[in-house]
């Protein structure tokens, strides 16, 4: 609830979840913000990421499937819980020590059944997936929103070009930047990082967003903040990160947090744009974000903040 305050605080009023700590959080959440009980933004609930034996990346929030049956089994749990969406965790993290980025756990027959069930029921498939193979699988089984791609080669972005028009792409790259440069105070300094390979996967990562960007893939900021390094409330880095590393402009990094953010939450028709016809979500910026994309940063300078036509910070 404090983290949903945070993103609306940071001027956020759109949110898709990517993963929850616990069963019923991001539902339970979704649901006090709706009824006007806590303040947050417009939010798409998921449930815990689902994994294989084995490839589990942080322990206790993690549900396992194994194989097509117990993969069906376990995406009907999650949509009976009341999740928008599915998770799947089908690579590795080089944090770990031990599970490598570019190793794919989870099998065509798991991808294909997760997708297969969420999609009959309405509900669409997200995936932690930074290997080019996995990136590959999300395509060509219908996974909706691919989350890192960091190690995408040739084929899986040409699958993704073809795919453009329904997936999106996420890379979180704050996480790369911040576990590489700013995690030394909690006990992972660069060295390690780089040891580890997230200073390959961080340049690896870079050229494929610049080349999905230059094929009219979207690319959409966020993700994968609340850790020690990447505190809730700065998730407007990834805008700077976007116009600095993946040669956006200004203007098409807050396309990409605005009117594409307004078609993966699936209300490309209402949210997103300030046109007639579209829910009154503004930021009043003292400062030009266009000129400098950093003062989205500064919440000082975001002097109102109004969501649905009603003011969260109000200028007076």
């Amino acid at each position: 609830m404090e983290s949903a305050k945070s993103y609306l605080d940071s001027g956020y009023t759109m949110c898709l979840g990517a993963a929850s700590a616990k069963d019923r959080l991001d539902v339970v959440c979704r649901d006090a913000i709706n009824a006007g009980r806590i303040p947050g933004p417009r939010y798409l609930a998921n449930g815990p990421e689902i994994a294989v034996t084995g490839g589990e990346l942080v322990k206790g929030i993690t549900w396992f499937a194994d194989g097509p049956d117990e993969m069906r089994k376990a995406v009907r749990r999650l949509i009976e819980i009341g999740v928008d969406q599915i998770k799947l965790s089908m690579t590795g993290e080089e944090i770990t020590g031990t599970q490598r980025a570019e190793d794919t756990y989870m099998s065509d027959e798991e991808v294909a059944m997760a997708v297969t069930e969420a999609h009959r029921r309405g509900k669409r498939v997200c995936a932690h997936a930074r290997s080019a193979e996995s990136v590959k699988m999300c395509v060509r089984h219908g996974v909706d929103i691919v989350y890192h791609a960091s190690f995408t080669d040739p084929e899986g972005m040409d699958l993704l070009e073809q795919a453009k028009d329904w997936v999106f792409v996420a890379p979180g790259v704050n996480w790369l930047i911040a576990t590489l440069y700013e995690a030394a105070d909690f006990g992972f300094p660069q060295e390690a990082a780089e040891a580890v390979g997230y200073k390959r996967e961080l340049e690896k990562a870079t050229a494929a967003m610049i080349e999905m960007h230059r094929r009219g893939i979207r690319v959409l900021p966020g993700g994968d903040y609340g850790f020690a390094w990447t505190p809730h409330g700065t998730y407007a880095r990834d805008l700077q990160h976007f116009v600095e590393r993946f040669e956006f402009t200004p203007m098409e990094a807050i396309l990409a947090a605005t009117a594409q953010g307004g078609e993966i939450m699936l209300r490309g028709d209402e949210l997103g744009k300030v046109q007639p016809g579209y829910l009154a979500d503004l930021l009043l910026v003292d400062g030009d974000p266009l000129a400098d994309i950093t003062v989205l940063q500064d919440k000082e300078k975001l002097h109102a903040i109004m969501k649905d036509g009603r003011f969260h910070k109000d200028p007076a």
